[in-house]
């Protein structure tokens, strides 16, 4: 059986268009510490959150995928967090997780943001969110590193690996952090830098436009609109294909939702993910 698929069988339960990140050598002494699992409020027994480790190789080196769920009261979420120096977006998570329930997948290695690996003795790099389409690997390594077929065959294993853990929920969620003035809602809306990437923005009085919601359908974007979030709905006509994971749901037909907070807003990015459910509820 192919490897992804033993995995998914094994393990499945049911973008960051995403520019103005931090520098892939981010303090070590910020990393967070795995017992965010536990220490949530209204939690009745550590037991309750179930945490679990996968490894999975791009090409020869190997790479940590962190699986976190507790069961949900009544609808539930299942989130991947792709970029490993995205810090306040997974420790949101485990808040909601150990208070909540919910499940969360995250890649972890270095605590950067881009993958470094090996492939027949050389080394390569890529956005972990700019793998999921033959046009986003091209350019990921071309820009990082360089593009050959070894390399790029390899970056398609492993991200078809990662789509097979994380498996098929009603709705792809992505957790994502951003950095203070680079990219944020405003940067969809007329005259912004990614406003040909947006169908539909919404940004909600008085609410930070680094903290927002990023959509692929619209209902998902009415609902969080009526929810009083900043709100953006991809263009999904005439996306630029860059590999990302927003881009390959909506190529695949599969809601996706992208939780987008700065660095630091923690409570922000609870809030944000707390409302999960009820935007993506059958």
């Amino acid at each position: 059986m192919h490897p992804a698929l033993f995995l998914a069988v094994l393990l499945a339960t049911p973008a960051c268009a995403q520019q103005g990140k931090p520098p892939d050598q981010p303090d070590p002494r910020q990393r967070r510490a795995d017992s965010v699992v536990t220490r949530g409020g209204g939690v009745d027994a550590p037991d309750s959150v179930s945490v679990r480790s996968v490894e999975v190789r791009i090409g020869e080196t190997p790479v940590e995928l962190r699986i976190t769920e507790r069961p949900c009261d009544g609808p539930c979420w299942s989130a991947v967090n792709v970029h490993d120096d995205e810090n306040t977006a997974a420790e949101a998570a485990l808040d909601v997780i150990a208070r909540r329930g919910g499940r969360l997948v995250e890649l972890r290695h270095t605590g950067a943001r881009n993958l470094a690996f090996r492939v027949g003795g050389e080394t390569f790099t890529v956005d972990p969110n700019r793998i999921f389409t033959d046009a986003g690997r091209a350019r990921t390594l071309a820009n990082l590193s360089r593009d050959t077929p070894a390399a790029r065959a390899a970056v398609a294993a492993f991200a078809d690996t990662l789509l097979a853990i994380y498996g098929t929920p009603a709705v792809v969620v992505a957790l994502h952090n951003n950095t203070e003035a680079n990219y944020s809602a405003a940067s969809y809306a007329p005259g912004g830098s990614e406003a040909n990437e947006a169908e539909a923005v919404t940004l909600a009085p008085g609410m930070d436009t680094d903290d927002f919601v990023f959509v692929t359908t619209r209902p998902l974007y009415d609902a969080v609109v009526a929810a009083g979030f900043n709100a953006i709905l991809q263009n999904n006509a005439t996306p630029t294909d860059d590999g990302s994971l927003s881009v390959w749901a909506a190529r695949a037909g599969r809601p996706y939702l992208n939780v987008e907070a700065q660095h630091g807003h923690r409570a922000e990015n609870v809030r944000m993910i707390e409302a999960i459910p009820t935007w993506t509820a059958p």
